[in-house]
C-alpha cells in the first residue's frame, strides 16, 4: 500500500522529554516537544492540539497514528499508548508501533552514512537496578540490521554481546557513563543525538506502513521488556507466601 498523501500523527513519550509530529506522507508538517520533566499525561493533549492548529489540520484528518513503543518510561509509554488508542478508536486511523530503540538510532543516520566499515550501535536508557534498556544494531553497506532484540541488561553484559567498534547513544549515558569508560573501541555519541524524537517515529512508522506493518487496536501494547517494579515486588511476595504456606 502507498501512503504518500496520508496525514500522519507521531507520538513519542518513552523518554523524559516527549514530542509529537505531524506529516503528510514523508513531509514533516510540524514537530513540538513537551517541557522537560516527564509530565506527559498533562502536556500531550495540549501539544497535539497546538500542533494540529499550527498545521491547519484537524485530529480526525489523521489516517495513520505512529507511536513510540518502548522500552522506556513505563508511565510515559502508557500515556502515549492510551492517547493513540483513543484517537484511533474515534477517527478510525491505522496504528503503527515503532521501537523506541530504532527511533533513537535514527538520529545517527548521517554520522553512520559516513562510516565505511561495519559499526555496532546500542541506544541505552536507564532501567535502574544497574541495568539499561537497549537493543543492538549493525550498520554496514548503508543498511541497519538488528543483532540484539530489546532487553534490560547491565552495561557489562551489553558490551559482552556487542561487536566492535561500538557506538553507545541515548539518555542512559548520563547514568552509566563510567561503565563504558576506558574502552578504546567504544564511542559515546554527542548529547544532541540522544533523545528520541517524534519526527523519527513518523519517518520510521511510514516505512512500516508501506510494508503494511500495522497493529490492530486490541493488540496495541507497549514493549516494557520487564514488569514494573511494583508488579515484580507483588509477584515476589506471592512466591514467598506460597513457599511459606504450601
Amino acid at each position: 500500500m502507498v501512503f504518500n498523501d496520508s496525514y500522519i500523527l507521531a507520538v513519542e513519550t518513552s523518554s523524559r522529554t516527549g514530542s509529537v509530529a505531524a506529516g503528510r506522507g514523508g513531509t514533516i508538517l510540524g514537530e513540538l516537544e513537551f517541557t522537560a520533566g516527564a509530565r506527559h499525561g498533562v502536556e500531550l493533549i495540549p501539544a497535539v492540539d497546538r500542533l494540529v492548529r499550527e498545521a491547519n489540520l484537524k485530529p480526525d484528518q489523521f489516517e495513520i497514528i505512529c507511536v513510540s513503543a518502548g522500552p522506556g518510561s513505563f508511565t510515559g509509554l502508557r500515556v502515549g499508548f492510551t492517547f493513540a488508542r483513543s484517537l484511533a478508536q474515534i477517527s478510525g486511523a491505522k496504528l503503527v508501533q515503532v521501537p523506541s530503540t530504532e527511533v533513537i538510532v535514527a538520529n545517527l543516520h548521517d554520522q553512520l552514512a559516513a562510516e565505511p566499515g561495519p559499526v555496532f550501535v546500542a541506544p541505552i536508557m536507564d532501567a535502574k537496578r544497574g541495568q539499561v534498556y537497549t537493543a543492538g544494531f549493525r550498520w554496514h553497506a548503508g543498511g541497519l540490521e538488528k543483532v540484539l532484540n530489546e532487553t534490560a541488561i547491565t552495561p557489562a553484559q551489553l558490551l559482552g554481546q556487542l561487536g566492535r567498534p561500538a557506538w553507545i547513544t541515548g539518555e542512559g549515558i548520563d547514568y552509566h557513563r563510567q561503565a563504558f569508560a576506558n574502552h578504546p573501541d567504544v564511542v559515546l555519541t554527542d548529547q544532541t543525538l540522544w533523545r528520541p524524537r517524534a519526527k523519527n517515529v513518523l519517518t520510521l512508522g511510514l516505512e512500516k506502513a508501506h510494508r503494511n506493518e500495522f497493529t490492530e487496536l486490541n493488540h496495541l501494547l507497549p514493549t516494557y521488556v520487564r514488569l514494573p517494579e511494583a508488579e515484580e515486588r507483588w509477584q515476589k511476595r506471592q512466591e514467598n507466601a506460597s513457599q511459606t504456606n504450601p
